[in-house]
């Protein structure tokens, strides 16, 4: 019946995903092999491409499915008035979450050819981090040019310190690096932009 074909069939796909999730946390994505994962999880290559399409479609399977774990951290965190705030504690929980999961964080930045689907969990933690920056550019606080420059300058930033650790592990990385980073950055791109006087205002 549907019901219980439907129902084993997420068995089926959560299986393949958990020896996935297993594979590459063994030998990361260059070492990744749909092979290796047909001999892993027990299901033929037809089987995993019935569910998944193909390889790129599984990895974004399995990539989607981290984030809704960085969605769940990112709704979380308490409000906060101050839009600089809110956006070092969102790039800090965003980092944290990157160097915990380096091969997710690593397929990410994949070149892709199509954006995150609405309402897909990447495209939710997108809408997320950009929140407190389109504040303050609604407010006036930034222009566009600015929010473009600040928005790369912390992805680049970022991406340093996500990335760096998982590739030079040999290195005497220091535990505050990461904090005094980014408080260092938002020191000097965003104080002088929230101290504005907004657009309008007296």
């Amino acid at each position: 019946d549907v019901e219980r074909s439907r129902g084993l069939g997420d068995v089926y796909k959560r299986q393949i995903l958990s020896a996935t999730e297993a594979l590459m946390a063994e030998s990361g994505y260059a070492g990744f092999s749909m092979r290796a994962l047909v001999d892993r999880c027990g299901y033929s290559a037809p089987t995993i491409y019935h569910y998944f399409t193909d390889k790129p479609g599984l990895l974004e399977a399995v990539v989607e499915e981290k984030l809704e774990d960085l969605v769940k951290e990112l709704k979380a965190l308490p409000g906060e008035s101050d839009p600089v705030a809110q956006a070092r504690t969102l790039s800090l929980v965003f980092a944290r979450w990157g160097i915990c999961n380096p091969t997710h964080y690593h397929l990410i930045n994949q070149p892709r050819d199509r954006d995150p689907s609405p309402g897909s969990a990447a495209q939710r933690a997108v809408d997320l981090m950009s929140k407190p920056l389109d504040s303050l550019l609604q407010s006036g606080q930034i222009t566009e040019s600015e929010l473009a420059l600040i928005s790369q300058s912390l992805w680049a930033c970022l991406h340093g310190l996500i990335s760096l650790p998982s590739v030079r592990p040999d290195a005497d990385w220091s535990p505050d690096l990461l904090e005094a980073s980014v408080d260092a950055l938002f020191r000097g791109w965003l104080d002088e932009f929230a101290s504005r006087t907004p657009q309008g205002s007296s």
